[in-house]
């Protein structure tokens, strides 16, 4: 072979290695483009995205969930407000901006189940992502969503308890696995569910909440929910305010709470006041008053009277059977030290000048049938056409008696009495009742302040 033809066969060579790089070249450019488009494109043009890329993870699992259409879920069984839960979940690993794509709502107008051909396309794009992301927790809950509507439930649990194990963050499959632990009485998981619920997504309480209720109703596994309660996660408020709404026995939150009296993370005032509400509302005043009482502090029981905290040296709680203020607009309502007494405290009304919106000061008291005196003192200084009253006033009745009206200049202490009989009938709890006595706007131009101190309600022994 000549030079010039070993020169040109050397060529020849080097052109199809620079061929092939350049080709290999724009395949990689092209599997890189493709790619990184795909995964862009997933969350909200999923179709877009397997056309790039027909395998992407993402998109064929936000496809899936958008045909599957979550509004039956896992068809719990009868837990109460379970049943009707409305799941909205996030799968792992997804943005903020797949949360619109993947959420549930309730809807009675949605079929029972899936059309066989939906349903396949529905288990097919969910496999093809668990073939190319195998770890894929969503992919795997879908699946065990579509053993459900085919009653397979014992696939349906496998599935789910591998979603589970996956990711805690999967709510539907974290869910459904609480339910199955309900159901089989297997209380410790369930609990241990529930918890991982309540901390990972706090807006399901209303659907939670229940589980752990009737787990507490069951004495012998109580003790479960207490310990957790104890370790004070951040759902224990929550819990308390929507506890009372899910029992079956109104005085099964009391004896729950006189159970975690005794633990490492004993009720507060603030955790009663709910479940002390509830029990108002629904005039069961007798146990709305047991219940204040069990839980006030020694020191306040035993000052605890026929009206409590007369003398304004407790601050008040926010609960009906202690002072419950109420602003309004115009007026500064407010417990204040006692000007001419060391360490004691009085009840200040400062009202700016004009028109003003006052609410209300009141208590609920649980007077029993008889006669009483309301007696107190006020000093202070109001200008306007009308002035403030005490009143009495059965809860859901008509008023009992009123103060005389206070209005005027009273530099010094003057003290207000009056007396009044409580019904035998319809009358089991009394509102008292500090109001603004106008009739009209006009009535309400009121300026000046006005403090109250020593108040007290006694039964009259022999009333005339």
């Amino acid at each position: 072979m000549t030079l010039r033809s070993q020169h040109m066969h050397s060529r020849a060579r080097g052109m199809v290695r620079t061929a092939v790089l350049f080709m290999f070249a724009i395949f990689l450019a092209w599997l890189v483009i493709t790619q990184s488009f795909a995964a862009y494109f997933a969350e909200f043009a999923p179709e877009t995205a397997l056309w790039l890329q027909p395998t992407q993870p993402l998109a064929l699992d936000l496809l899936a969930e958008r045909t599957l259409d979550l509004r039956r879920d896992l068809h719990p069984p009868s837990q109460g407000a379970a049943d009707q839960m409305s799941v909205s979940a996030q799968p792992s690993g997804s943005s903020e901006k797949s949360k619109s794509d993947s959420s549930t709502t309730q809807d009675s107008s949605h079929p029972a189940v899936l059309a066989p051909a939906r349903a396949s396309e529905v288990r097919a794009w969910a496999t093809s992502s668990l073939m190319n992301k195998p770890l894929n927790p969503w992919a795997l809950r879908i699946l065990a969503q579509l053993e459900a509507i085919d009653n397979d439930t014992s696939a349906a649990s496998k599935l789910l308890n591998a979603a589970v194990r996956l990711s805690l963050h999967e709510s539907i499959a974290v869910y459904g696995t609480m339910l199955a632990a309900a159901k089989a009485n297997d209380y410790k998981t369930a609990t241990y569910y529930a918890d991982v619920l309540l901390r990972t997504r706090p807006e399901l309480d209303k659907y939670v909440v229940p589980i752990l209720t009737k787990i507490v109703e069951d004495k012998t596994s109580s003790g479960l929910v207490e310990a957790v309660l104890d370790k004070n996660p951040p759902w224990r408020k929550r819990f308390f305010e929507v506890f009372p709404y899910s029992v079956e026995d109104a005085r099964t939150p009391l004896d729950f709470f006189l159970q975690l009296r005794t633990g490492a993370m004993p009720p507060t005032s603030g955790d009663i006041t709910p479940y002390v509400w509830f029990l108002v509302r629904r005039k069961l005043y007798d146990l709305a008053y047991y219940t204040w009482l069990q839980f006030l502090p020694a020191e306040e029981l035993r000052e605890a009277g026929l009206l409590f905290n007369g003398n304004f040296d407790v601050v008040p709680s926010g609960l009906p059977f202690d002072w419950l203020i109420n602003q309004g607009s115009g007026v500064t309502v407010e417990v204040v030290p006692k000007p001419d007494s060391n360490g004691k405290h009085a009840l200040l009304l400062d009202f700016a000048y004009g028109r003003v919106e006052y609410q209300s000061v009141r208590q609920l008291v649980m007077l029993t049938p008889g006669t009483y005196e309301f007696k107190g003192q006020y000093k202070g200084q109001l200008l306007g056409p009308r002035g403030l009253k005490w009143r009495i006033a059965c809860e859901s009745g008509p008023t009992l008696e009123e103060s005389p009206m206070i209005i005027g200049m009273t530099p010094s202490w003057k003290e207000i009495a009056f007396t009044f009989t409580v019904p035998a009938q319809d009358c089991r709890a009394q509102y008292v009742k500090l109001d603004l006595d106008a009739r009209m706007a006009s009535e309400q131009l009121i300026s000046g302040s006005m403090m109250f101190d020593e108040l007290q309600i006694s039964r009259v022994a022999n009333p005339s």
